[in-house]
């Protein structure tokens, strides 16, 4: 990719994509926070912890405009594919209550202490009554949880928080567990995620659907090599658009969202609290809310 394709492609303002629904009554002012765009781990301090060719979100941060929020939040219709919106919701109090022991735990507990946790009698516990409750969340046609994991994080203050199989971290990214081809993303199982900690997490994410990515490619005639969406799609899209921005959603502790993570770029973030950054994740077909 050539400097000047960069130049010229350069744009701060979101494409329609992905619908994002909010629980009822939710303020969206301090919810949502877009980036200044996209750039390579290595332009950062911290680029001895990334993978070669990692991106992450570029500061500075701000408030989205009317028409942004207008472009973000909607509601899905009924007949909405899951990898065309993403929901956040709350867990129920039952659910909260049986993860209780998950919350507040020091950074000393470590992730290997949370995983004990997990596999122990309290953990299997806040497990069946989560499970519970995600299966109401599943699509009655294909019901099924897949994948269920209570684990912690230690949150150390990088832009990003997914460490791959070779110990670095790999930046904006996009799921591949069910292998599928670019058609088919937008029918992949989507993905919950609870978050059990006692402070703020966000979720980092690129609006724009991988079809609507290489839609933008194809535009521009820069789709050539970079159609697999595993991994050359979203690299290419983040080479030509650097200024595109990243949403920054911000989950509550007790909330959780439904995403797409099979036809989105994404990442989690937390800001070092002194606490291990607790959660539960799983994959299904959720539906999306009906409020």
């Amino acid at each position: 990719m050539t400097l000047e394709h960069r130049t010229a492609l350069d744009h701060t303002g979101l494409r329609a994509g992905m619908t994002m629904l909010l629980p009822p009554g939710a303020p969206t002012t301090d919810r949502i926070r877009l980036s200044s765009g996209i750039r390579l781990a290595s332009e950062t301090s911290y680029a001895e912890d990334y993978a070669d060719r990692a991106f992450v979100p570029r500061g500075p941060w701000r408030a989205p405009t009317c028409h942004e929020r207008a472009l973000l939040f909607g509601r899905p219709v009924p007949a909405a594919l899951p990898g065309e919106w993403l929901a956040v919701l709350p867990a129920p109090a039952r659910v909260l209550e049986a993860c209780a022991v998950f919350r507040g735990l020091p950074l000393a507990t470590g992730e290997s202490g949370v995983r004990e946790l997990a596999h122990g009698p309290a953990g299997r516990t806040a497990l069946v009554e989560i499970l519970r409750w995600a299966a109401t969340l599943t699509d009655p046609a294909r019901p099924g949880i897949e994948a269920p994991l209570l684990y912690g994080k230690s949150p150390a203050g990088q832009p990003t928080m997914t460490t791959g199989g070779h110990g670095r971290r790999v930046g904006l990214h996009v799921d591949s567990w069910y292998t599928d081809p670019l058609s088919d993303r937008s029918t992949a199982p989507n993905r919950l995620s609870v978050n059990l900690g006692s402070h703020d997490r966000h979720l980092l994410f690129v609006n724009a659907p991988l079809q609507g990515m290489a839609q933008a490619l194809a535009q521009v005639d820069l789709l050539s090599g970079a159609a697999d969406p595993k991994y050359a799609l979203g690299q290419r899209f983040m080479e030509v658009f650097p200024h595109y921005p990243v949403t920054r959603l911000t989950i509550h502790p007790g909330e959780a969202y439904l995403a797409p993570t099979e036809n989105m770029l994404h990442d989690g973030h937390a800001e070092p609290h002194g606490d291990i950054d607790t959660q539960f994740s799983c994959r299904g077909y959720f539906a999306a809310p009906r409020q």
